[in-house]
Formats: structure tokens, C-alpha cells, sequence
């Protein structure tokens, strides 16, 4: 039987033993089990690694500004991850400093959680899962991009669930214009309404 301290203990494993990339750590998801919302995003950064909870940095504030707007908290909700490692781009500069910044995860990385995730999935048991950015729109569905597809609810057959995709939170930092800011606030209210049908 899967239970969640299963999840994590091979999360760990896995996370432990890869070393083909670098990475900065990894952490496991968080919130309820079951629940009736999963959403799920692209990988950990410093500060969810720090403090071993997803979208607590940058986005994870705006992520919560919007659940909030719709009637949600984060208590209620569960988040968790396509590839559950930190993904690190290590660089040395002309001063002899090294920087570390994140990067997107490989499809290897993805792929070496395939089954970790499936299993959250199956153990949470969403009506709905919502995918945060390209990541794990591309995991848990045929679409290959967030702009054909964002705001509609679809059904995956092999999942036996139904799919919410939405733009990730920290694209605002890169999008900062009106009608983007817009479209991303009309995708939450629809997010709404669909959660209403469940």
C-alpha cells in the first residue's frame, strides 16, 4: 500500500543517489491527503528547500495572494512538484565566486519521478489537479504549451482525472504587462467556476 511517508522516503532515495546534475536539495509535497485540489509545479527553489515547502519564495506569495481571492487557503489544498529535486546551474565567475541559480528540470529529472508523482496522485485523489507552468502541463498532458490550453479543464484517460492548466505564478514577474495580468486573473476565477461543477 502507498502511504505518504512511502512518497517520501523514496523521494529521498532518488534524490540522494542522483548526481549525473547538480542540484541544491530536494523536498516532498504538502497539505492534506486526500484533498480535493492537487496543484503541482515545476521544481523546488532555494527557499522551498531551506524551509521544505513548496511555493513559499516569490511565487508561492502570489500563488496565495490568488487562492485566497478565490474563497481558498493553503490549508485546505495540496502542492507538490514534477521533479521533487532543486535543479542548480553552478557557475564561477571572473572573481573566483561561485553562483548558484535554478534552472528548469531535465526530462530526466522529470522522468526519474514519474512514478512518485503518479503515486501522490493516486494517494491525494483530486477532483482536480491544476498544473503550475509548462513542467507539468507537458507530465500530465498532450499540450506542448501553456498558451493553447490555460483556463479550460481537461480530462486525462490514463490518470482518470481532470486537469486545470494555468500559467505558473512567477511568470507575472516576467509578464508585466495588463492584458497578461488580466488573462491571469480570469484563469483563477475560472478555476473557481470549475470547482464549483465537482
Amino acid at each position: 500500500m502507498i502511504t505518504i511517508e512511502n512518497i517520501k522516503d523514496r523521494i529521498k532515495t532518488i534524490a540522494e543517489s542522483y548526481s549525473e546534475e547538480p542540484t541544491g536539495g530536494y523536498i516532498t509535497g504538502d497539505g492534506p491527503i486526500p484533498a480535493d485540489i492537487l496543484f503541482v509545479g515545476e521544481a523546488p527553489g532555494k527557499t522551498e528547500v531551506e524551509e521544505g515547502k513548496p511555493f513559499i519564495g516569490m511565487a508561492g506569495k502570489t500563488f496565495e495572494k490568488y487562492l485566497n481571492s478565490i474563497g481558498l487557503t493553503r490549508d485546505k489544498i495540496r502542492i507538490t512538484n514534477t521533479c521533487y529535486v532543486r535543479p542548480i546551474t553552478i557557475k564561477e565567475g571572473k572573481n573566483g565566486r561561485t553562483s548558484v541559480s535554478n534552472r528548469p528540470p531535465k526530462p530526466k529529472e522529470i522522468a526519474m519521478f514519474k512514478e512518485v508523482l503518479d503515486d501522490e496522485i493516486a494517494l491525494v485523489n483530486p477532483k482536480v489537479i491544476v498544473t503550475l507552468g509548462n513542467v507539468p502541463l507537458k507530465r500530465l498532458t498532450e499540450f506542448k504549451s501553456i498558451g493553447e490550453c490555460h483556463g479550460k479543464i481537461y480530462y486525462n484517460e490514463e490518470l482518470k482525472k481532470h486537469i486545470f492548466p494555468m500559467y505558473h505564478p512567477s511568470s507575472l514577474t516576467y509578464n508585466r504587462n495588463d492584458d497578461f495580468l488580466k488573462t491571469y486573473e480570469e484563469d483563477w476565477l475560472k478555476l473557481k467556476e470549475a470547482l464549483e461543477t465537482f
